[in-house]
């Protein structure tokens, strides 16, 4: 059965950016930074997705990383204020839509079988963890203390939310940690 999966990088201390919505930091592999390696498998899971939801503070942070590089094989729907057309960019549909609920719909409609994840994006997560709509998270944990930036999990409107772990794979810089959400 498919589900709603949270990927997200996140500091010891609980950041999923730095200050200044720096990236850089705890996403060293995506940006060349070579001390640090996703797992192929949990690389292979991500890249099997239906459909991918991030918010514009993603997108804005990603385009630098991306460059022209084609990342995502799947549809990406991107909750925003701004009235935008979809466009395509290295290949990959970005659908603009007002809400993190009207993502979810429809990123679950184009993904039909596959799961369809939450890509970082702390404010998304949390709207949708509220809702009650996540499945499941994966957290690459990155061995580092932000000490300030955007917190993944600050601001929740139900907790507490039980999680049961489901695996550990640790890799170079990075431990991923599955866990599924006790609904």
């Amino acid at each position: 059965m498919p589900q709603v999966v949270l990927y997200a990088s996140m500091s010891l201390d609980g950041f999923a950016t730095g200050p200044d919505d720096d990236l850089s930091v705890l996403h060293g592999w995506a940006f060349g930074d070579t001390t640090m390696q996703m797992h192929p498998q949990v690389g292979n899971e991500f890249l099997n997705a239906g459909a991918v939801i991030f918010g514009a503070r993603t997108l804005r942070a990603g385009d630098a990383a991306w460059a022209g590089e084609d990342v995502f094989p799947m549809p990406v729907f991107v909750p925003t204020h701004e009235a935008r057309e979809p466009v395509i960019r290295n290949g990959s549909l970005f659908t603009f839509v007002d809400s993190a609920e009207d993502a979810l719909t429809q990123a679950v409609q184009a993904a039909g079988d596959r799961d369809v994840y939450i890509m970082g994006s702390p404010n998304v997560a949390q709207q949708l963890f509220s809702a009650g709509t996540v499945d499941a998270v994966e957290l690459a944990i990155t061995g580092v203390l932000l000490g300030s930036g955007i917190k993944l999990f600050d601001h929740l409107a139900h907790t507490p939310i039980r999680l049961q772990p489901t695996r550990v794979i640790p890799s170079r810089g990075i431990t991923h940690v599955r866990y599924d959400v006790q609904h």
